[in-house]
């Protein structure tokens, strides 16, 4: 019942997402600024309900909580725009709020045929590594928790992409001047930079040459007054063989002290 209640509210939220009052609820500076990061911390985050003390996202587990905060706060002004998903799913929040808010929604993604046509306006099948478009197509692509799985060693659909060809391939669909943002949870699953939290090795996939205007949020890295959160069993069962990189001291580090947070990427594609 837990779950089927959770699911209503999250397809309530995806079919009835509006742009203005979204806007309105963001239209002020929601971070505080740390060098390349920007930080925000549940207690004083738009979406915290003081009163509960809860955030006011219903559904979903924490960091989920955060993404769709993040699609509110990042995805709410593309009038005009056309914009990739890459990796949609069935998750609707981000293609409903851009298209309301005026913008063209493209989607690829792996859990599509392959027969599957991928044509603006419209998903298909298609990933990070191989997007089926021309070069300069789009003013403005992202990722709702995809980035972390492009290069993941324990990966059912597909053997693991290099996160510089995916890069790559990004940059040359992507229109001169136009934007990224990539979201993913850090100490949850995924490839081990996103395990480990090592933000420092992921910022180095933004070559300043071809990039500018990075920034990093970090959305519940402090989650005080709320939980902390770490994944379920079966992704923390994962790690050992997903971490082969890093020392055993530091994953048991992080499992005993970490909590799970939302690392949101945003950048520019330098004219030129």
């Amino acid at each position: 019942m837990r779950g089927a209640k959770n699911s209503i509210y999250k397809r309530w939220h995806s079919l009835t997402i509006s742009p203005a009052k979204v806007r309105r609820i963001w239209k002020h500076p929601y971070w505080v600024e740390a060098g390349i990061f920007h930080d925000i911390s549940c207690g004083t985050c738009p979406r915290f309900d003081a009163e509960k003390p809860a955030c006011s996202i219903v559904f979903g587990s924490p960091t989920r909580k955060c993404a769709a905060a993040a699609i509110e706060a990042n995805l709410n002004d593309v009038a005009e725009k056309s914009t990739l998903e890459i990796g949609f799913g069935t998750w609707a929040l981000a293609r409903n709020l851009i298209r309301r808010a005026g913008g063209t929604w493209t989607g690829v993604d792996l859990g599509q045929p392959k027969e599957s046509e991928s044509r603006i306006g419209k998903g298909g099948y298609g990933h990070a590594a191989d997007i089926p478009f021309p070069d300069s197509t789009f003013d403005l692509i992202f990722g709702i928790q995809t980035f972390e799985h492009w290069g993941q060693r324990v990966n059912p659909y597909m053997p693991p992409s290099r996160y510089e060809d995916c890069m790559q391939e990004i940059l040359r669909v992507l229109k001169p001047g136009g934007s990224i943002f990539l979201d993913a949870p850090m100490h949850f699953h995924g490839n081990e930079m996103f395990i480990m939290g090592d933000v420092d090795k992921l910022r180095e996939l933004f070559d300043d040459s071809k990039w500018e205007d990075v920034v990093v949020e970090r959305w519940r890295h402090k989650y005080e007054p709320l939980e902390r959160f770490l994944p379920p069993q079966h992704e923390l069962d994962v790690w050992p063989e997903e971490v082969t990189s890093y020392p055993k001291e530091q994953i048991e580090e992080i499992q005993k002290n970490g909590s799970a947070w939302l690392a949101t990427f945003k950048a520019r594609k330098r004219n030129g």
